[in-house]
């Protein structure tokens, strides 16, 4: 048990590429080296057949596919955030449908390009998942749909909204967001939100 913990510990460092000196760096890909020579023949199973038949190494290799997917879809959601890409965003949501945070930014680029079903959809799982996490992620969801949704703001005052149903969305969906966090704080200042921006959803023509 002690050496699958510490060549799980060595893959997970490695892959996060964490912030230790040269010496700390060193030594981890010593144990790494060390590790996959000892294993070599059922790493090389396992790239093949997805199992080696050797608990360890699929345990080990397994963390390493997990930390790898986790990477390369948060890559994904990065490239899809700065270049507005929609697909980018669907590859990275398909790779970790249960992170909300995905889904409040493609629900903002999608109510940004005028999808407002879709992007209401999106919200809306991404709540769902924040609830399934417990704590304080539904506060966490609102606050991160706050900050997608503000940052729309400008375009939306410049060239106004396509059409009254991508109106209603935003300032619906805004005044939501604003009371979840009035009902997890009972700040007064998120009701006064939620109530103003009700009005300019009721006011979309």
């Amino acid at each position: 048990m002690r050496k699958l913990m510490v060549a799980l510990a060595m893959v997970i460092l490695m892959s996060l590429v964490t912030g230790c000196d040269a010496e700390g760096r060193q030594f981890i890909i010593d144990l790494a080296l060390s590790w996959a020579a000892e294993n070599a023949v059922s790493i090389g199973a396992y790239t093949l057949l997805g199992s080696s038949g050797n608990a360890e190494v699929d345990a080990v290799m397994g963390a390493r596919d997990v930390i790898n997917n986790i990477n390369e879809a948060d890559r994904l959601m990065e490239e899809g955030r700065q270049e507005n890409d929609l697909s980018k965003m669907e590859d990275a949501i398909e790779k970790r449908p249960g992170d909300y945070t995905y889904r409040v930014s493609y629900g903002a680029a999608l109510l940004k390009a005028g999808r407002s079903s879709d992007a209401e959809g999106q919200f809306t799982a991404a709540e769902d998942a924040a609830k399934a996490y417990g704590g304080e992620h539904e506060q966490l969801w609102a606050i991160e749909g706050i900050d997608n949704l503000g940052a729309l703001r400008p375009e939306f005052e410049k060239n106004g909204f396509v059409d009254a149903q991508q109106c209603q969305a935003y300032y619906g969906q805004l005044a939501h967001f604003y009371r979840v966090r009035y009902s997890g704080t009972q700040q007064a200042y998120f009701q006064t939100q939620a109530d103003q921006y009700e009005s300019l959803a009721q006011a979309c023509k």
